[in-house]
């Protein structure tokens, strides 16, 4: 199965209908958003329109005009669907229970966001970090307390670097998704090579939204297939949160630590096709969870 990209290759307008002369909805940014409609020669052999999904639209979707004569605003690709099912690391030694995340996860709770002053709830194996309080944390921070955290606890021989801190908190610009790397590294998560690849559960990204600003590294800790819309976990002050906690939902703490049940049901929630064209530039890596509940999917 496959499906239908429209990848924008500039700033467009978007319209009501299939018609520059029809009404202006807004703004569509350079990135790849799903195709839902194409009107090829229309209304003459100028121009092609195509009908796009587009969230941060009143309608949810929109009209771009892809081509007039021999200029090419928008191109169609073809990109296989989702997988059905997500890839299982139950026969893999190093991988955790998905109860050890969660459990990890509960000292952070209390934690706010603060981007240059963060500190970690508890000690890290073979480094210093700083611990608060006071309780504030930031994006990075969240990612390597909670992972390297939740594998120390089942492993009792893990160790981690001073080497691998720095690349957790991209200290180095000749790694630009160095906390993908590290986890990878560390065994802790298998590399994907495909950035676009849908998120398997548990899937840490070290996003970019240009090259190279706007940094942020954050989970994906379920993708729901039919919506496309996905639970984050990340340390943030946007999007309702303040500390930990779900993109669009609120603060971890506020949620008593739990996802609200049937999170995907909500329609302010970030697709993965958002996510996306939000982080341009960005790498993915799995990270070797099993036991798979807290999502409720």
């Amino acid at each position: 199965m496959s499906k239908q990209v429209a990848v924008v290759k500039r700033k467009l307008k978007g319209f009501e209908q299939a018609s520059t002369q029809s009404q202006v909805e807004g703004v569509v940014e350079p990135g790849k958003y799903p195709v839902l409609d194409v009107k090829r020669n229309h209304p003459n052999s100028n121009t092609d329109y195509i009908l796009i999904e587009a969230l941060h639209l009143g309608g949810n979707d929109t009209w771009l005009c892809g081509r007039w004569k021999d200029q090419e605003y928008v191109t169609i690709e073809t990109v296989p669907e989702p997988r059905a099912e997500p890839v299982t690391f139950d026969d893999d030694p190093m991988a955790i229970d998905e109860a050890v995340l969660v459990d990890t996860l509960k000292p952070f709770l209390p934690y706010e966001y603060d981007l240059d002053k963060a500190y970690y709830p508890f000690a890290l194996p073979g480094i210093k970090v700083p611990q608060g309080p006071p309780q504030q944390n930031n994006c990075c921070t969240l990612v390597e307390g909670l992972t390297v955290g939740a594998w120390a606890k089942v492993n009792p021989g893990f160790k981690w670097s001073s080497a691998q801190h720095g690349q957790m908190m991209i200290y180095s610009a000749d790694d630009f998704f160095s906390p993908v790397t590290a986890l990878v590294d560390a065994g802790m998560a298998v590399a994907v090579s495909d950035p676009d690849e849908a998120p398997n559960p548990w899937t840490v990204v070290q996003g970019w939204r240009s090259q190279w600003r706007g940094g942020h590294t954050f989970m994906i800790v379920a993708h729901h297939i039919p919506t496309d819309r996905v639970l984050t976990l990340e340390s943030n002050a946007s999007y309702k949160m303040n500390g930990p906690g779900f993109r669009q939902l609120g603060s971890a703490r506020d949620f008593g630590g739990n996802p609200p049940a049937n999170w995907w049901e909500n329609d302010k929630l970030f697709t993965w096709e958002r996510i996306k064209s939000t982080y341009r530039y960005r790498e993915q890596c799995w990270l070797k969870v099993k036991n798979l509940r807290w999502a409720g999917l």
